[in-house]
Formats: C-alpha cells, sequence, structure tokens
C-alpha cells in the first residue's frame, strides 16, 4: 500500500520588521526561519565589487563587496577559469578590477563571505546562469527527458548563457518551466544594468531569505499551501513565483491561528535540554568549533531486553535530533553521543534509520559513522546563520537572548495585546532595550498598524528583556502608571 504523502504549510508572519517563516505538516513544526533585517546574511546577494587584492599562493582573491570584511573568491569560481582551467589567477583578473560577485556562504565569526563570479539566479524549476555556457539536468530525471529538456531549453539560450533544469521541471509544462527562464533572464538584465550608475562597491540584488530562498527549498507539489499576514507580501510571491500562486493566501490575524506564538517557539528552541518520549532526553551544546548532542536515557521505559531497549531510546534520539537540526538550524561540524551500542548490525541498524528521518530536510547532511569512542560524526550543509548565533547573547547560556532579540519579541507582544482589543499597553523594560527599540522598529508605522496608546517604564530589575506590565483600557492604563515614578515614564505613542 502507497504511504500518503504529506503536504506542508508554509506559513509567513510578515507584517512585523523582523520576518518569521513557519514549515508545519499536519502534525508539528518541521522549520523555522527568521529573517531580520540589517543581519548580514548575504547568501545569493549580487554585488558589484572590486579586487582588493590578489593570493597568487592560494590563487585566490580578497574582494571588496561592501561589507566589513573582504570577500574570499577562489579561482575555480571564476567563470573564464571553468572555461580555461590552467589559466593562472593573476592573469585572469587583476587588482582593483570590477566585477560581478554572489556571495555563496555568509561571513562567519571572523571568516569573511565565501564569493563566487558564477551568477545564478535560481527559480522553482531552472537555474538560470548568464555566463554559465552550459545546460545541465538534474540526474534525478530519467531518460529521454534529460535530454529532451537540454534540446528544449538549449535552444532558447542565447551565446553565452546557462541554465541548470531542476527535478521539480519534471512534472510541469514546458510552456511554464520557459516562462520562468525568460523571467530570470530579464531578471539579470535588470540587475546588471543596475551597474552603469552605481558607485563601486553595491548591492545590485537582495535575495531574501523571506520569501525568496524559503520558498525555493521546496517544490510545489511539496506544498498544500502558502499563508501570510502581509497583503504586499502574498502579491509579491504570486508574482514571483507563479507556480504557488493558487496556493497563497493572505489570513489577517494569522498569528492567533498559529499553535504556538512565535516568541513562545524561540524560547523552546534555545533550551539546551529536549525531553523526549519514554524518559530520553537531549543535551545540546555548542561550542566555536562544533556542536555536541548528548543522548541520556536514564529514566528510559523500555520493557524489553537491553540491547534492544538501547537500540529503540537510540531511535526516538535519532528522529528528534533530525528535527532540532532543522528547527535550530544547526550546521557545520556534529558530534552526536548515542547511547553505547554492544553491535556493529545495530550501529548501522541507527545509522539507516537516522538518515530515513533527514531525508526530508531540504538541507544537505552527510552522516561519516561512528568514531572508535562511540561518537557519530556528521556535518550539516551551513546555507545562513543558526538560529542560536541569530537569537542570543551567549550561545553557552540557555535562553540569553540578545537586546535585539527582545526588541522584536515585544513588538510581536505587542502586536498581540492590539489584537486583543487594547486600547493602551504599558511596557516594563531595561534602559538598554528602550534605547534600541525605537532604532530596529519604526514607532510611526507601529503606531499606525496598533492603533493604540504605547507607555514605557524604564525598569532597572528586567536585565536585557521585558514585561507587558498592563494592557487594557487607557483609563487603567493611566491609574497604573500613577503607581510608578514620573520620571521613569515615556509616552512613545
Amino acid at each position: 500500500m502507497r504511504m500518503k504523502k504529506t503536504l506542508l504549510t508554509i506559513n509567513i508572519l510578515g507584517d512585523s520588521t523582523e520576518k518569521v517563516g513557519l514549515i508545519e505538516n499536519a502534525v508539528e513544526i518541521k522549520e523555522l526561519v527568521v529573517d531580520r533585517p540589517g543581519w548580514e546574511d548575504q547568501v545569493g546577494n549580487i554585488y558589484q565589487a572590486q579586487v582588493s587584492k590578489i593570493e597568487k599562493g592560494l590563487q585566490a582573491a580578497f574582494i571588496e563587496y561592501g561589507s566589513a570584511k573582504p570577500g574570499f573568491l577562489p579561482k575555480k569560481e571564476l567563470p573564464e577559469s571553468r572555461r580555461n582551467p590552467e589559466r593562472k589567477l593573476e592573469n585572469l583578473i587583476t587588482q582593483g578590477q570590477r566585477l560581478f560577485v554572489q556571495v555563496q556562504k555568509a561571513a562567519y565569526d571572523n571568516k569573511g563571505a565565501k564569493l563566487t563570479a558564477n551568477i545564478t539566479l535560481p527559480g522553482v524549476s531552472v537555474i538560470y546562469l548568464p555566463f554559465g555556457g552550459y545546460v545541465a539536468v538534474s540526474k534525478k530525471m530519467d531518460e529521454p527527458y534529460r535530454s529532451e529538456w537540454r534540446e528544449k531549453l538549449g535552444s532558447i539560450l542565447e551565446e553565452g548563457e546557462g541554465v541548470i533544469v531542476r527535478t521539480s521541471a519534471a512534472n510541469t509544462d514546458y510552456t511554464l518551466v520557459a516562462a520562468e527562464l525568460n523571467r530570470l533572464r530579464q531578471q539579470w538584465i535588470e540587475i546588471s544594468s543596475k551597474a552603469a550608475s552605481t558607485k563601486t562597491p553595491a548591492c545590485l540584488f537582495e535575495d531574501r531569505l523571506i520569501p525568496n530562498r524559503l520558498l525555493r527549498n521546496f517544490t510545489p507539489d511539496k506544498v498544500s499551501a502558502v499563508v501570510t499576514d502581509s497583503v504586499d507580501l502574498a502579491r509579491r510571491i504570486r508574482e514571483d513565483f507563479p507556480f504557488l500562486a493558487e496556493k497563497t493566501k493572505w489570513k489577517n490575524k494569522l498569528a492567533k491561528e498559529l499553535p504556538f506564538s512565535v516568541n513562545q517557539l524561540l524560547e523552546h528552541i534555545t533550551q539546551r535540554r529536549v525531553k523526549l518520549d519514554k524518559g530520553v532526553e537531549l543535551f545540546i551544546d555548542r561550542t566555536e568549533a562544533l556542536t555536541a548532542i548528548d543522548v541520556n536515557s536514564a529514566s528510559f521505559t523500555g520493557r524489553n531486553s537491553k540491547q534492544h531497549t538501547t537500540l529503540k531510546a537510540n531511535k526516538i534520539a535519532a528522529e528528534e535530533i533530525a528535527r532540532q537540526l532543522r528547527l535550530r538550524n544547526i550546521a557545520g561540524i556534529i558530534i552526536v553521543d548515542f547511547i553505547n551500542m554492544d553491535t556493529e548490525e545495530d550501529r548501522t541498524h541507527l545509522i539507516h534509520h537516522f538518515r530515513q528521518q533527514l531525508a526530508d530536510d531540504p538541507i544537505r547532511t552527510e552522516i561519516y559513522g561512528f568514531t572508535k569512542l562511540g561518537l557519530l560524526e556528521l556535518s550539516r550543509k551551513r546555507e545562513s546563520y543558526s538560529l542560536s548565533y541569530l537569537l542570543q547573547e551567549n550561545q553557552a547560556s540557555e535562553q540569553s537572548f540578545s537586546v535585539s532579540t527582545y526588541a522584536y519579541m515585544l513588538e510581536r507582544d505587542l502586536q498581540d495585546a492590539a489584537a486583543k482589543g487594547a486600547e493602551a499597553v504599558v511596557v516594563l523594560a531595561a534602559p538598554a532595550l528602550l534605547n534600541l527599540f525605537p532604532q530596529l522598529v519604526s514607532l510611526p508605522s507601529l503606531s499606525k498598524k496598533l492603533g493604540n496608546t504605547l507607555y514605557t517604564v524604564t525598569d532597572n530589575n528586567q536585565p536585557a528583556g521585558y514585561r507587558i506590565g498592563f494592557a487594557g483600557s487607557l483609563e487603567q492604563a493611566v491609574a497604573y502608571l500613577d503607581r510608578k515614578p514620573a520620571e521613569s515614564i515615556d509616552k512613545l505613542f
């Protein structure tokens, strides 16, 4: 009997300063994506840049593209190098030269971003390569379909252009795929034309995490609906993702229909300890070099033999680890300390089970096997910042949210209070948060959106965060404020 495919719902909360995407199936939330303004997650962005230094020994160049740290461009990431791989870098580019570059890997810790000059503009069915010069078709397609796609799309490419046909094109009409290719080509013409009137370095195209990169992670046949609370975002999605146009819906009060608030989810996924069924626990710790996950089964309630009980506990842990990797966007080197198993058969069985759990994750994870000490080694591709890196002041400490995170959490709580009909809200907050909040969140826009009155009270007992002291009628808010020192009160709108 064929299993019924579980479709995903993509919820996008785009009506606040910080955009949030929630991917869920009928059972649970699978993924949480946060797109924070000003946060340098530049993957996919295209820049007009300048070569600042050529390292002949490394056969790589450092590129000024507008970020605080120069980007790193290996020789192989130049279009000319692909055509003439024997030529030295210093014969391909010169110091001071201007060129188009795209961010492949975001800057992380002390490392600058990894760049490429082989520009790509991804769509749902195809990836357009303005300097590609070749046609590639997904190996997941069977012949003769691969040859047909190669011939059809190759015939409409201009000299020097290239295209990669994605697996999702297999179930899509050719006219729709060709239309997407033409749309991406036109997009490149518009991007490159900006260069003539723009100072170097400059960002010519911003590939936002939400909605662009988020929606491209899922083929249309896996999505049941895209739901957003932003009218503008719904319109953009319908225009830029025509395959999802009929599935895209607007809901004014989307946040109220979700099983958890975003702030509750953020608090949950920054917990070091994760409790599972039947007494199994995970402890997730991030260091600068890697993420360590310890599996604890001290109170596991299995009733079978010790060997069977150990394998069962480890399988439960593997299922949750796969979910947590995706939910927290953990990337890089990962070490898992499962409960020790005596037989190679059990270890092989566990790895197979773990791979099955990772199969639906859009980001690739490689499992390398158990070390001599019994630790499972794996790595997950880093495509954007982990949520702990984005949200927390100190990743070694549970729930130590940064002041910026508290500011965006406060905006969501204020929206929630307004949705419940509060005429006035009083926020008790630390001085640092009150100073930063109007820098990150537009108060005129927020006032227009909420339509109520907002008071703040400086409270030194809130070390970094805040709490809603009162939400209700304006008359009761004034009475509440009468009990506070007048010098600590401010009316924001």
